[in-house]
């Protein structure tokens, strides 16, 4: 062989192995088999074939061919060759996600639970984490508020500028007049003392009255337990049927063909009633004057009783 030959074809052996190593490093074992499936993204900005397929944090295949589907609104068909031991079931999630600190993106699967297991070459759920400019786009109304915050706070110790001094000479205040209570207090210790004694004596005393109370308020509330006892309830029946009558005696004297109502309304019964006593007066001073008409043993007659009478005028 030419040396030629072999310089091509060591190179082309140390080519295959650069290629080689440089996707095995990225986790890509191509004597591995592998199995295909699909995933349908609205944008797949970052995303790059041969970037991982990833679960846990373990790289279990790669992403082998990106298409974009013109036919179906301009969707892009991500093609994944992940390892054909891994088992994935209907409700795996194929997440578009940063796979480092550096943006590098990768598909994150969150396999799920494998009741319904599904076959190669079917379509995984797709998700896509927010860009960082969606993040920021979020975030810049919080930024603002923060701003504005910011912007209060400064106006905020722009106006208590100088107020230092005036907090400090308020506590100066504070201390000369705290110095002063207590020169007064000291002043007028021995005044305050006999203020607080008398205070005392006032509150024993005070004490010993209600002590005196006590068996006043017992005796009190003897008194209420007794007028509690009464039986008021009967009381007031009796005092309601003594009324009941009352104003039926009130209705009978008002009634004027009632014999009560006569006597009152009536005055005929009256005439009458001061005619007989006007004659039994007029009796009484004739029986006074003349007993002999009443008590002579024979008596006289009423043409005698008239004569006499007469002779009186």
């Amino acid at each position: 062989m030419s040396k030629e030959f072999k310089v091509g074809l060591i190179a082309l052996i140390a080519g295959a192995l650069l290629y080689y190593g440089f996707n095995f490093l990225k986790g890509n074992d191509f004597f591995s088999p592998t199995n295909k499936y699909y995933v349908l993204y609205d944008n797949v900005d970052g995303l790059n074939k041969s970037n991982p397929v990833i679960i846990n944090g373990l790289a279990v295949g790669r992403v082998s061919r990106i298409r974009l589907l013109q036919s179906a609104e301009n969707l892009i068909l991500v093609e994944l060759d992940i390892d054909e031991n891994i088992e994935l079931g209907d409700s795996t999630v194929a997440s578009l996600s940063n796979t480092d600190f550096l943006g590098s993106k990768g598909i994150i699967l969150d396999v799920g639970p494998l009741d319904n297991p599904i076959a190669p070459g079917d379509t995984l759920i797709p998700y896509q984490d927010k860009g960082l400019n969606e993040i920021l786009a979020s975030a810049e109304p919080v930024a603002s508020n923060l701003n504005t915050t910011i912007t209060r706070v400064n106006e905020i110790l722009i106006g208590l500028k100088g107020s230092g001094e005036k907090i400090n000479e308020t506590i100066d205040e504070v201390r000369l007049m705290t110095i002063s209570v207590n020169e007064i207090i000291g002043q007028n210790q021995y005044k305050l003392a006999e203020i607080m004694s008398n205070t005392s004596s006032l509150i024993g005393k005070l004490d010993a009255k209600l002590d005196n109370i006590d068996p006043l308020m017992s005796k009190t509330e003897g008194v209420l337990d007794s007028l509690n006892n009464l039986e008021i309830n009967k009381t007031l029946a009796s005092v309601r049927t003594t009324m009941d009558s009352l104003n039926l005696t009130l209705t009978q004297l008002k009634n004027p063909d009632g014999t009560l109502g006569k006597f009152i309304s009536n005055d005929s019964l009256y005439n009458a009633i001061q005619k007989t006593v006007s004659d039994f007066d007029s009796l009484a001073n004739h029986l006074n004057f003349y007993p002999k008409h009443f008590f002579a043993p024979l008596g006289k007659s009423h043409k005698k009783v008239m004569q006499d009478l007469k002779k009186e005028d």
